[in-house]
């Protein structure tokens, strides 16, 4: 699968994408590069399979909860799935004008929800390869790219430990009886004090610093700011909040009624997100983010139905995942094919 991303790319590893912006030879596979891809696609099948199996387990809830998702509420979650998306663009957009380039909103949705594709392809860092490439290719250096990508994912992480606070009592009663509710929540009290001492804008600026002195990169210029930090931080909520309307919307038929039932989707929503992003080796968090939904939503729900709606929440996402990054090239496409001004800009 990663050479998908090579055929796009021009890369054979993320250790590619960092390095000096200068075209080099594609270095031959090891046997130990091999041995690490056939050990991903392997954790990857029997993550399927064990989706797989639980679906088989509780097929009638499945198949009655799916089935019986009104395509009024199915539309509407795909909506709020793809604002949540545009909110995530915003954010990372936020976060490059903050390491002193800014992107146009054509470049910036074509950089971000184009490479968000990658995801998908076992490993983990292929959506920040594709990434890096398309903002090398509209004039943003690689260096840059990655790390506009990984600061709004570790902001990301810090709002959706905020976000995720509204489902800690879902996943409260699910480590009663759930293993994975149980991981889930010494994930969340795990990488809470974590996160928030990497939020500070001076600690965040000495990491960034380090990494661009480690690729011997130029430093940047000025600290990270406050403004910058708080606009990461709130679209990154933002994005969460629409997100867990995207699941409500799948639920309102079994969920809470109230405001009590929106909230513990939000929350549980992002937690999901959060476990799914440090399951580096799966593909878009595969396994991990529907063991925590299912966990959480079974707090008020059957296990069977909350399975279902999990899968269902997938499915919507894909679907979202591919409208977004199609919009964005057709978007970005027009746009650049009848305007000679620079997508990305230095402004330090």
């Amino acid at each position: 699968m990663p050479d998908a991303v090579a055929g796009i790319t021009g890369l054979s590893s993320p250790a590619d994408a960092i390095g000096p912006d200068r075209p080099t030879a594609a270095p031959s596979r090891t046997l130990r590069g091999r041995a690490l891809l056939a050990v991903r696609i392997l954790v990857t099948l029997a993550i399927a399979a064990g989706i797989l199996y639980a679906t088989v387990e509780s097929w009638r809830d499945v198949k009655s909860t799916i089935l019986g998702l009104a395509w009024q509420s199915v539309l509407l979650s795909l909506v709020a799935a793809l604002l949540g998306y545009a909110a995530n663009t915003m954010g990372w957009r936020a976060a490059l004008a903050d390491m002193e380039f800014r992107a146009s909103l054509p470049a910036t949705a074509r950089i971000y929800l184009v490479g968000q594709l990658a995801k998908y392809l076992p490993g983990g860092v292929w959506a920040y390869v594709l990434q890096m490439e398309l903002g090398r290719r509209a004039g943003l250096p690689r260096a840059r790219a990655f790390l506009a990508s990984i600061v709004a994912t570790g902001l990301s992480i810090t709002a959706g430990l905020v976000v995720g606070m509204f489902g800690l009592r879902a996943l409260f009663d699910a480590a009663h009886t759930s293993t994975s509710g149980t991981i889930a929540l010494y994930v969340v009290i795990g990488i809470v004090p974590v996160a928030l001492v990497c939020s500070h804008p001076r600690v965040l600026t000495a990491l960034v610093q380090l990494f661009l002195k480690l690729v011997r990169r130029k430093p940047l210029r000025h600290e990270l700011s406050w403004s910058g930090v708080l606009k990461v931080i709130g679209f990154s909520g933002l994005a969460f909040v629409f997100f867990g309307l995207h699941l409500w919307l799948l639920t309102n038929m079994e969920a809470e009624p109230g405001t009590r039932g929106v909230l513990t989707c939000i929350g549980a929503f992002a937690l999901a997100l959060i476990a799914g992003t440090f399951v580096v080796i799966s593909p878009s968090g595969l396994g991990a983010r529907e063991a925590v939904l299912t966990a959480a939503l079974s707090a008020f729900m059957p296990a069977g139905v909350a399975l279902g709606v999990a899968l269902a929440s997938r499915l919507v996402f894909t679907a979202a995942d591919v409208i977004a990054a199609g919009g964005a090239a057709l978007w970005s496409w027009r746009i650049v094919r009848g305007t000679p001004e620079p997508e990305v800009t230095y402004a330090p």
